[in-house]
Order: structure tokens, then C-alpha cells, then sequence
């Protein structure tokens, strides 16, 4: 009864919200983020030694570890000290994932960054006020 009622008001129910992710987000769009987790991690499935041209990074369950691996493969390929190394973000002005034509040379592509109480002006390139 309680799993039909929270399909019926668009809630996640609850013994699945257990075994997920925490979210807020109505049953419909907590189902299109599972969606889009299943089809980012079968991708990578799919090659698993190479780093996926774009990565949308609060799509993992744990994004610190993904950083930190993209930070092991980079000093390994240039064969510098792991501790050594500073993980630098640089914004682009490229809009969606589809712009990106190849993989990043040292590093990682990501989306799916969010600021809150501001917001990233395109054109400046710099975070301003939220309005």
C-alpha cells in the first residue's frame, strides 16, 4: 500500500530510497537520474581503461574518488609525483557535452557543476551575484 501511494503522488518510495542515492526530486525525475547514472556507468562499462571524453560528475555516487583517479592516471602518463600534483578547473565556454570533440589531454571533461547563491556569467567568464 505504502509503494502504491508513493507511485500514485510521484514520491520515490521509500525502501528505494534506502538503497539510493539522498534526493528530493519527485519519482519521475529521481527515475530519469537513475536513467542517466545507468547509461553513464554502462558507457564506461564498456571501456573501462579509458577516461570517458565527458564525465558528469554529480552523477557519481562519489565524485572525490573519480578527481582523485584523473589525478593517478595524469601523473602516471607523464610520470610525475602523485603528490605533487594541484587539480586546476578551468571553465570553457562550450555549453554542452556534444561541443566536446575529443578527450581532454591531461584531465577530465566534466558537467553538471551547480553554484548556489550565484551564478556563472558566460560572457565575463566569472561567477556573479545570484539575481
Amino acid at each position: 500500500e505504502d509503494l502504491m501511494m508513493s507511485l500514485y503522488n510521484d514520491n520515490v518510495p521509500a525502501t528505494w530510497a534506502k538503497l539510493a542515492w539522498p534526493s528530493m526530486k519527485s519519482l519521475s525525475s529521481w527515475n530519469k537520474n537513475l536513467s542517466d547514472r545507468f547509461f553513464q556507468l554502462e558507457e564506461w562499462m564498456n571501456s573501462p581503461s579509458d577516461i570517458p571524453k565527458v564525465t558528469w560528475l554529480s552523477g557519481l555516487v562519489n565524485p572525490t574518488s573519480f578527481l582523485t583517479a584523473i589525478c593517478q592516471v595524469t601523473a602516471q602518463k607523464n610520470q610525475w609525483e602523485l603528490d605533487k600534483l594541484v587539480t586546476f578547473t578551468r571553465v570553457t565556454k562550450l555549453m554542452s557535452a556534444e561541443e566536446i570533440d575529443s578527450n581532454s589531454r591531461d584531465g577530465a571533461f566534466i558537467i553538471g557543476l551547480n553554484l548556489q547563491g550565484a551564478s556563472w556569467d558566460v560572457v565575463g567568464s566569472q561567477i556573479e551575484k545570484s539575481k
